[in-house]
């Protein structure tokens, strides 16, 4: 049943819908009680009732903007403790069904005052609504940090003719505490998060990579012409990626596990690291390698543990298949620098050289893109994989411009002729 809340003065409503942060507290602390008997309704103990009540005000606050009366403002918060409820229900069971599973009991915590969850909040409106000076101070800092620590990894080498330009937006709330969401965000409300038109991405084009470390520890490696996005702020409201072309990610334990999107694929990382592939032509279809420890991959209704080492191709329809280990070899060898293509069809393998190489080669004639190629390459050499592209698919490359090349079967390319002394 809906609490009765303190009364809402226009004045009140009118400060809180400004974004005055006394407000909120005089909101809050008058009404703090009263929310956490509502959620007690709904969840079973009165420490986690708090959460769902201090998660809802802050719920409420990030939607002040589009209040227009204080009934609205009633009628939402009283809607966010319901949804806040139902997180943390599913939570509790699945941390429930992971006690089952090794033995470990639920201990509630223990009840804290008004003042410790005001102090908490403030904590979090603070980390993630910081002084725009400050923030673009912290920003341009952490920045030149980056590019410090990563430019060994993002730059190519310059004898390759081309350059690294990785576009990131980076949450700047570092440190922030993940109590205000920790709830193991399903896919549901991860998928609805990435929708926003506040969702962040990094992003690269033709010819770039790069590494980069976000707030919580976790570590994406960028494949070339590919871009990772990740919730407005990540890992505050959800740790949620969704993977759009190449990368791998590498998640530190948690208990909150890293929900990552691929294709129709949802795969939930925690002390493990994988690699993901989806193209826009990959119609939501997904091919998955476990780098590192055991990742859970969900698609429909079907669910599956891959351990490290294993891949798995997963059509869009949530079909789960087998990967060839020439297919595998063919995605995801460039996270150990190389491109490899065993008997892949010349068409596959000039779409992926203009993706790694920023080069696109163009054929002259259509009538052999079939013809299957082998190749091995360094993922950081174009006349190397030129080369290699040239032997293991019997054709001839010619340079015509900077990241432009024309291509014919070498059985019809005319043969150098010698001059007469």
């Amino acid at each position: 049943m809906p609490a009765s809340l303190a009364p809402i003065t226009p004045e009140l409503f009118a400060d809180f819908k400004g974004g005055k942060e006394t407000a909120l507290e005089q909101f809050f602390r008058a009404n703090f009680e009263a929310i956490t008997q509502e959620a007690h309704e709904k969840v079973e103990d009165v420490a986690a009732a708090q959460k769902v009540a201090a998660s809802a005000f802050l719920d409420v606050w990030d939607r002040r903007a589009k209040l227009e009366s204080p009934a609205q403002l009633e009628k939402l918060l009283h809607d966010a403790v319901n949804g806040e409820a139902v997180h943390e229900q599913r939570r509790r069971a699945a941390a429930h069904h992971m006690a089952g599973n090794h033995g470990k009991a639920h201990e509630a915590a223990v009840p804290e005052t008004v003042d410790q969850w005001w102090a908490k909040v403030t904590g979090v409106l603070h980390a993630a609504h910081a002084d725009p000076a400050e923030a673009a101070r912290k920003r341009a800092e952490h920045s030149r940090h980056e590019a410090a620590a990563h430019m060994k990894k993002v730059a190519r080498p310059k004898r390759t003719g081309f350059y690294v330009v990785l576009v990131l937006v980076l949450a700047v709330a570092a440190g922030v505490p993940l109590w205000y969401f920790n709830k193991g965000a399903d896919a549901t409300k991860a998928s609805q998060l990435l929708s926003h038109d506040d969702a962040k991405a990094m992003r690269s084009k033709d010819g770039q990579r790069g590494t980069v470390t976000m707030e919580d520890s976790t570590v994406v490696r960028l494949g070339s012409s590919s871009t990772v996005k990740y919730t407005a702020s990540y890992p505050l409201d959800a740790r949620a990626m969704q993977i759009i072309g190449a990368a791998a990610i590498k998640a530190p334990a948690s208990n909150t596990p890293l929900l990552v999107k691929v294709g129709n694929t949802w795969v939930d990382v925690s002390d493990a690291e994988f690699a993901g592939r989806s193209f826009p032509e990959d119609s939501n279809s997904a091919m998955l390698k476990v780098l590192n420890g055991t990742v859970t991959v969900r698609a429909g209704k079907e669910i599956q543990q891959v351990a490290a080492g294993n891949t798995l191709l997963v059509l869009s329809n949530g079909t789960f298949m087998d990967l060839s280990e020439d297919r595998a070899k063919f995605a995801f060898s460039w996270i150990d620098g190389e491109f490899i293509s065993q008997n892949q069809p010349l068409r596959k393998v000039l779409t992926e050289m203009k993706r790694i190489y920023a080069l696109d080669i163009v054929p002259k004639d259509t009538s052999f893109l079939d013809r299957p190629v082998s190749m091995t390459a360094n993922v950081d050499s174009t006349k190397a994989a030129v080369a290699a592209l040239e032997e293991g698919g019997a054709v001839k490359v010619t340079l015509v411009a900077e990241g432009k090349a024309s291509l014919v079967d070498a059985a019809s390319a005319p043969k150098p002729t010698r001059r007469r002394r």
